[in-house]
């Protein structure tokens, strides 16, 4: 009997799921190997960038909850498990110089000690195979240079 293939995917936000590798999962799924998204942040912090959206206070002061919901409809398309890592967003900080991150979220932890729960996950998974960012994190946001990083600490361990 082979044993079940099983890929896991580090993304930051909910939403990195569905814009970055979406299809690749989807394949993947229709193939027949498990697949687990690692969400590390709930994207508390995240811009809306549908123009429908915008202005919506509903979803202004309720973007977490709009963020999980969209995250179980991507899932049930997707046909992927996915698991919350529970880090807060850091946020994108603009202006010249950056501002500083705000206290308590994803990129200001300890690298080693959130890979923790990155680790135990993968502990539990055990994927053969495991996708994330680049080392710049696609592009410069804090969270996702954050996932980079946990990811690798994670994958050693």
């Amino acid at each position: 009997m082979t044993e079940q293939l099983r890929l896991m995917a580090v993304h930051a936000h909910p939403d990195d799921e569905s814009s970055k590798g979406a299809a690749t999962m989807a394949k993947y799924v229709d193939e027949g190997v498990d697949v687990l998204v690692a969400t590390c942040t709930g994207g508390e912090r995240g811009s809306i960038l549908n123009p429908k959206l915008q202005g919506d206070t509903y979803v202004e002061e309720h973007i977490h909850e709009v963020r999980r919901k969209e995250m179980d409809e991507a899932r049930e398309i997707l046909g992927v498990k996915q698991a919350w890592l529970g880090f807060v967003d850091s946020g994108l900080p603009e202006g010249d110089p950056l501002p500083p991150l705000p206290e308590g979220c994803f990129a200001l932890q300890e690298v080693d000690e959130a890979a923790g729960a990155l680790v135990r996950l993968i502990r539990e998974f055990r994927p053969q195979v495991i996708t994330t960012y680049d080392e710049n994190g696609g592009y410069p946001h804090p969270d996702h240079i954050m996932t980079h990083k946990i990811s690798m600490v994670a994958f050693e361990h």
